[in-house]
């Protein structure tokens, strides 16, 4: 009897269908920000009227004129307040009609290996510009902090950036460091998976890594890299596959699991990006974290677009402009 599969969201039909109408994907806004009923957000009064206005018309860079989509608003009937299901969400200031947004969504929860923002801006039928900062609004909205991971958990490291070429403008050594933890499966539960960007796979930064993301007591399966010596001695069940001596596997000791997924990363990179930058990586990593721990979840599709609503939006120009460690470097410098 074949083994049985999960979707990972949404079929991309079902989303179409279900939200081909600008006012189904505010009913849908509203019973997930309001699930007792809609409440004034300026006195919190349960008492309002819904009401229509006609979208927008302006015209766009091509001269072309454009007419936005219905509002669907709300007045308080104690205040006199009006506001609608986007007020203060990353949903306020768009221009896109939500049916697009819900649309992103599903292709983005249901694409294994990701989805570049050339394939967005084609299905999508907007600019590229348009199309590469939903994406990363999206993966923003991914972001999910697990907690301290317990069990057997393996630690591993690898490193992105291609292959060496010394036309570059790159060290022959100066790759990313991403450090990664895995949680084994157990019998109530599939394994999860973290993920982010490192400066070195070294003994000082490992060890961090482990104590702010592993309990104490844990079950540790690590490579014979020299970054986890000493783990044994700090609180922690080490053991060790030597991978320099071609040992793979010896009984339930391995690293398969994170390797596994570092497999699942990296065919994303080569196959729909072909290359990421290393200022956007963790935006990447915490999408692949999020649709790996999210795999069975039959609600993915609702915590992508809750994350949207309640998490600040990801501004254009903050997502285009130096990082924290660039501007720390500037005022070095200066």
């Amino acid at each position: 009897m074949p083994g049985k599969t999960h979707r990972i969201g949404p079929s991309l039909i079902e989303t179409a269908r279900i939200f081909a109408a600008e006012e189904s994907c505010h009913e849908y806004l509203q019973a997930a920000r309001w699930p007792n009923g809609v409440h004034c957000l300026k006195c919190d009064h349960d008492k309002v009227s819904k009401f229509q206005i006609a979208g927008k018309t302006r015209t766009n860079k091509k001269g072309i004129v454009v007419t936005g989509p219905m509002r669907f608003m709300y007045q308080c009937l104690k205040c006199k307040y009006q506001f609608s299901t986007t007020t203060g969400t990353i949903f306020s200031d768009t221009h896109l009609p939500l049916s697009k947004w819900m649309l992103a969504v599903a292709i983005m929860c249901n694409a294994k290996k990701s989805v570049s923002a050339k394939q967005m801006e084609r299905d999508m039928g907007v600019a590229y510009k348009t199309a590469w900062h939903l994406n990363h609004r999206i993966r923003k909205a991914m972001e999910s902090p697990e907690g301290l991971f317990s069990g057997t958990v393996e630690i591993d490291a690898t490193f992105v950036g291609g292959k060496y070429d010394e036309r570059r403008a790159r060290a022959k050594y100066g790759k990313q460091a991403v450090a990664g933890v895995i949680q084994r499966k157990t019998e109530d539960a599939h394994s999860k998976v973290k993920a982010f960007p490192v400066k070195k796979e070294i003994v000082d930064v490992m060890t961090g890594v482990i104590r702010d993301h592993v309990s104490a007591g844990t079950h540790l399966m690590t490579d014979d890299h020299g970054a986890y010596r000493g783990l044994s001695t700090n609180g922690w069940k080490h053991e060790i596959v030597c991978h320099t001596q071609d040992e793979w596997v010896r009984g339930n000791v391995h690293t398969q699991g994170i390797e596994s997924f570092w497999s699942l990363f990296k065919r994303g990179i080569i196959g729909s990006f072909h290359s990421v930058s290393v200022k956007h990586l963790d935006r990447y990593l915490s999408e692949f974290c999020f649709r790996f721990n999210s795999r069975r979840d039959e609600q993915i599709f609702a915590a992508v677009i809750t994350g949207l609503v309640i998490k600040s939006a990801l501004r254009y120009k903050v997502l285009t402009g130096p990082t924290d460690a660039e501007l720390d470097a500037l005022q070095v410098s200066e």
